[in-house]
């Protein structure tokens, strides 16, 4: 499947009468944020709506939104309604009352309740504002079992498919990004043959089992001399793996003063410190996209999204799920993916 062009996608999306706004950084990390938008797209392409973008109050810089980082792909809107009225669609009433049991309380039920009777009033209040229905994050229904054929954009595959062509047609960093990106590159002296891993401590370790780097740089059987570079969030856990392995250059963009990401102290930072962090993650990021080898997890959302981008590169697996299993796993819910993860875990190491 080619390259998806930016312009063919433009003119099919804007050709659809309906539409729906997405909101991006509601209150999520950043990678959780993009699966959802990246989502959206696809429900869109699936069911012909035109599919528009609010980021303006997004959690992930200072008030710009997407194209603080990125370069537009569609139509954006700054409508204040959807601060208040457009939010990523809560779990199922089947999932909640799980949730229920295993906590012994009916908190994220009441929450429940709460988030649908402000969508059911949202609507209302959307229809007196746009004398139409223009849908929402709530509106979004999973595609994953949903083959596209859209033959305006020659597209004809699968949800892993799509979402990767989908992916990499967003994923254009700004021109002064791209610099940035250069620049460390040189101070680096990254080759332009390395591997890649994601070492993700912080709050992760609230809703699935932390991996340590040793494991995951073991697994990509390196030789003497090979570079690792590490999407790493605590710094401490970095120095360790280089001890572990002085024979490997392993490279990172971690700071020092990082001791694990934890998201609630991330949105307390102040917009200019959230914006230099953010960078620092996307270029990240982008490296591990060019890397020759990736090796991550299925319950981190830079390593899912790395995987779904790099979908079938034979070089790219998870460490904590079978590598047959990979394009299934990465469409699951996180509480899914964690079981998985922990299962797999058990009897590997």
């Amino acid at each position: 499947m080619k390259q998806l062009d930016l312009a063919a996608y433009r003119a099919v999306n804007e050709s659809f009468r309906r539409r729906l706004v997405c909101r991006i950084g509601v209150d999520c990390g950043f990678f959780v944020e993009m699966n959802y938008m990246v989502n959206a797209m696809l429900y869109c392409l699936a069911h012909r709506i035109q599919f528009q973008l609010y980021s303006c109050d997004a959690n992930f810089g200072t008030g710009i939104g997407w194209t603080e980082y990125f370069q537009p792909f569609c139509k954006e809107v700054s409508e204040t309604y959807h601060r208040k009225y457009n939010f990523h669609q809560p779990p199922s009433w089947k999932r909640i009352l799980k949730t229920v049991v295993r906590q012994r309380s009916l908190r994220s039920a009441a929450w429940k309740v709460k988030l649908t009777y402000r969508t059911f009033i949202g609507r209302i209040i959307g229809l007196w504002i746009y004398k139409e229905r223009v849908l929402t994050n709530q509106d979004v229904k999973a595609t994953t079992n949903v083959h596209f054929f859209i033959p305006e954009l020659d597209i004809d595959g699968d949800y892993i498919e799509v979402y990767g062509l989908i992916a990499k047609m967003v994923w254009r960093l700004r021109p002064e990004i791209m610099e940035q990106e250069l620049e460390i590159k040189r101070e680096l002296l990254l080759p332009n043959s390395y591997s890649g891993i994601q070492i993700r401590g912080g709050d992760k370790a609230k809703e699935a089992q932390l991996i340590n780097g040793k494991e995951m740089v073991s697994a990509l059987h390196p030789q003497k001399g090979d570079c690792v570079f590490a999407l790493a969030d605590n710094f401490l856990q970095l120095e360790a793996l280089r001890n572990e392995f002085p024979h490997l250059r392993i490279l990172s963009l971690c700071q020092p003063h990082e001791k694990g990401y934890y998201h609630q102290a991330f949105s307390h930072l102040a917009p200019q410190q959230k914006k230099e962090s953010i960078i620092r993650l996307l270029i990240s990021v982008d490296i591990l996209l060019q890397g020759k080898a990736y090796i991550g997890t299925i319950t981190s959302g830079p390593s899912v999204f790395i995987m779904k981008v790099r979908a079938g590169d034979p070089d790219v697996s998870a460490i904590d799920c079978p590598k047959d299993m990979l394009p299934e796993c990465l469409s699951f819910f996180i509480d899914v993916r964690a079981a998985i993860s922990r299962e797999f875990l058990l009897g590997r190491f």
